[in-house]
């Protein structure tokens, strides 16, 4: 079992979960009602990747509308204390899409594909079996 600790200073704020793409950082907030994790495509340039890396473009529903982003295949992604190879990922450039936030993207549901998870409100904690 993996749990990790959350900290959120009012009802209004996201979970924000710290995640590494190999050994660069980056923030996404946990969203449950995202299919898909997407990242910034700042985010995976400073870790490393190019547009070239992609590995096929996709249309991804935002609350503004249906965009182009790009999927790419991280070879190292942590998050949560866990870790995984070569697991596909969205992207698109969050700037040139209006999106300003103080983390690089969400961490959807695909992440936690084949587990039991639970966010636990009252602990501030997730907990993965």
């Amino acid at each position: 079992m993996k749990t990790v600790h959350f900290v959120r200073q009012n009802d209004e704020q996201l979970i924000v979960i710290d995640c590494k793409i190999y050994n660069h950082k980056v923030l996404l907030a946990l969203d449950t009602g995202a299919s898909h994790t997407t990242i910034d495509l700042a985010a995976l340039i400073i870790a490393g990747y190019s547009l070239s890396d992609a590995i096929r473009e996709v249309d991804i529903e935002t609350a503004s509308g249906v965009i182009k982003g790009f999927v790419f295949v991280l070879r190292k992604f942590k998050a949560i204390n866990t870790e995984l190879t070569n697991v596909e990922v969205c992207a698109y450039d969050f700037f040139a899409h209006q999106v300003l936030t103080d983390f690089d993207g969400v961490l959807g549901l695909d992440f936690f594909k084949g587990v039991k998870f639970c966010i636990d409100m009252n602990k501030s904690e997730i907990t993965i079996q």
